[in-house]
């Protein structure tokens, strides 16, 4: 979507010395990078289904550049339809959750996934922002990282350089701003997971807490590519 970018992931990255560069789908004849140009894959959210295909076909070649990816083992952070799309990739089934979640919600991490190397350093729990409709089962040979009221799976990390996340630890408080304006949610009325326009705002300040959850999983991913690289050279 042509608003939703990769927020925060953006400073972090630059501010430790990385480029990024950016393969924009909503575009017309999307060229997606050589797998030799690039170290790591992140993937965003978007408004349309995995399942979207007929209507959206540059799904299929996205799709195909996903699993290529993976399978030379390129380090993968994906989020919200980005998580989706890997978990499809990997086994997994994506389908509707039995409820929208929307807004800022508790999400807990099991013990078992915080001793993960890409995890370390996270809380056992944290409020963090969602926006989705549908959800995913975690694919075969993947950890579930964590779950909320709504949603019993809100991530996942696959081998050592693979992780996919439901909620939305990159947005920024424009980032939020303007996802409600795209979305049209001033009026939304409240649900049982989803708050309205100024539930949202009054806990805008919940998005540092995403920050600081996104800029420990750049570090550790990050990690896992030099002890990569420090392997291939040995």
């Amino acid at each position: 979507m042509p608003h939703e970018g990769p927020g925060h992931a953006a400073d972090w990255l630059a501010a430790h010395g990385h480029s990024l560069t950016f393969t924009k789908l909503f575009e017309p004849q999307p060229q997606f990078p050589s797998l030799a140009d690039f170290d790591g894959l992140l993937i965003l959210g978007g408004a349309m289904s995995v399942h979207d295909e007929e209507t959206l076909p540059w799904l299929l070649a996205e799709k195909a550049f996903i699993r290529e990816a993976l399978r030379v083992g390129k380090i993968t952070l994906a989020i919200c339809l980005g998580a989706q799309l890997v978990a499809e990739a990997l086994g997994g089934e994506v389908r509707p959750n039995h409820a929208p979640e929307i807004g800022f919600w508790t999400v807990r991490f099991s013990a078992k996934s915080l001793e993960h190397p890409l995890l370390r350093g996270w809380p056992e729990k944290a409020a963090v922002l969602h926006w989705h409709l549908d959800t995913f089962t975690v694919p075969p040979g993947a950890m579930r990282v964590g779950m909320s009221a709504a949603t019993a799976t809100q991530g996942f990390v696959w081998g050592d350089g693979v992780i996919g996340l439901q909620f939305h630890p990159e947005m920024t408080v424009a980032m939020v701003e303007q996802l409600m304006a795209d979305e049209e949610h001033e009026q939304a009325e409240e649900q049982e997971f989803v708050q309205t326009a100024e539930q949202i705002r009054s806990k805008l300040k919940s998005v540092w807490k995403g920050r600081k959850l996104l800029e420990s999983l750049l570090e550790n991913l990050v990690a896992v590519h030099v002890k990569e690289i420090n392997l291939l050279k040995n």
